[in-house]
């Protein structure tokens, strides 16, 4: 089969991102060339909201390609990714006898592919894990760049991703034929962080024309790119994923002297979104049914926070603003929410953010269209601004 492949080239820990339909068909093969003939066990850290035949094929792929193979399923949400889950795990790969060589294996959503990293960076020091997305959201951006992490709860709070390490995979394969299985709203929420793709950066070159960016080319292919045609989907991970290596590369470790804001700027929605997130009870249409927010859905509405912010501190104009807000429209996200408390109450959530420098609120917001700044202590009419602006 022929399938897209964009290189993360790191010193020492390059690998690829296989993107198309069937590429996990490959994965056995290719997991015992990449790991050795030395390894033998495999730790496979499954979402259960991946069909059963995915998984089951591959488990017996693995087999015949000489690994004895342990499945552990998850059931993903935010109150799972804590570190009774990773303790739960190593667990799991000490009775199987797992040594340095052998690997983890995460087949499922940036949950799943969070925890298993973080797994794989733990045991023994440092185990190989190779990321199998499940979900848009985690093909395009969280199984790229070896973000791996679980969440704290204090005093009642929580705090997102608080605990984790940076683990390169050895090896991404975004098999888009599992996006078939997906509802709308979580093919939704994963197109949030392809608009926040298009809205930082001014995009990877077309391989055609040489200078398309991803924010044009997603405004002329929106139609199709909500409707989920294969073809425009295959092109759409293939530009984010290829957009994101571009910025891991820059920047592995989100330095905070990284030029041009490096990673950092990939976390563009996410300071008001986390903060948002953490909140019960929030729902993207009103009805409690729809209740919690999803990872999408509070970064859709961050966006629309920090370019409202941007705009109240003269950064960017109104126009900016109005593409992100009819984008999210067009594509089903949320651009306004009701239920949320007083803005001090959120502030103080924001506070925990780890772009955080010295007791200062590090915000990243649009300049332009395709363009972001990292701002540091944002005035609070700012915060309030951004705020105020998806009160619904």
């Amino acid at each position: 089969m022929s399938f897209r492949v964009v290189d993360v080239d790191l010193p020492d820990r390059a690998y690829e991102v296989r993107i198309g339909r069937g590429a996990l068909d490959e994965l056995a093969e290719e997991a015992r060339v990449l790991l050795g003939p030395k390894a033998r066990r495999v730790l496979l850290v499954r979402d259960t909201g991946v069909p059963d035949r995915f998984v089951d094929t591959l488990v017996k792929d693995l087999g015949g390609a000489g690994f004895e193979t342990r499945v552990c399923a998850i059931t993903p949400s935010e109150s799972i990714k804590t570190m009774a889950t990773v303790e739960a795990l190593l667990r799991e790969a000490i009775t199987l006898g797992m040594t340095r060589v052998d690997a983890v294996i995460a087949v499922g959503g940036g949950v799943v592919g969070d925890i298993a990293g973080f797994v794989a960076a733990s045991y023994q020091r440092g185990v190989p894990v190779i990321q199998c997305p499940s979900t848009l959201l985690s093909m395009v951006d969280a199984s790229v760049g070896g973000k791996t992490g679980v969440n704290l709860e204090v005093g009642g709070e929580l705090y997102k991703n608080m605990v984790g390490a940076f683990h390169q995979p050895r090896l991404v394969v975004a098999d888009t034929e599992l996006l078939d299985s997906l509802d709308a709203r979580q093919r939704r929420c994963g197109l949030a962080e392809c608009v926040k793709h298009a809205m930082i950066c001014g995009g990877v070159p077309d391989e055609d024309d040489g200078h398309s960016e991803l924010l044009g080319w997603m405004l002329r292919e929106l139609d199709r790119i909500v409707a989920f045609e294969p073809g425009a989907i295959d092109e759409l991970v293939a530009r984010n994923v290829a957009l994101k290596a571009s910025v891991v590369m820059g920047d592995e470790r989100e330095s905070p002297d990284a030029k041009s804001g490096g990673r950092m700027l990939l976390n563009f929605g996410h300071t008001f979104g986390h903060a948002i997130e953490t909140l019960e009870g929030l729902s993207p249409s009103g009805d409690p049914a729809d209740a919690p927010l999803h990872h999408g859905e509070a970064v859709a509405l961050g966006m629309c926070s920090a370019c409202a912010a941007a705009e109240s501190m003269g950064l960017c104009d109104e126009s900016v603003v109005t593409v992100l807000r009819e984008m999210l429209v067009r594509i089903g996200l949320p651009t306004v929410v009701g239920g949320l408390p007083g803005v001090d109450s959120i502030v103080a959530r924001m506070s925990h953010d780890k772009k955080a420098a010295g007791g200062a609120l590090r915000l990243i917001l649009p300049e332009g269209l395709g363009r972001c700044v990292i701002i540091s202590d944002a005035p609070k009419e700012s915060l309030e601004a951004g705020l105020v602006a998806i009160r619904g």
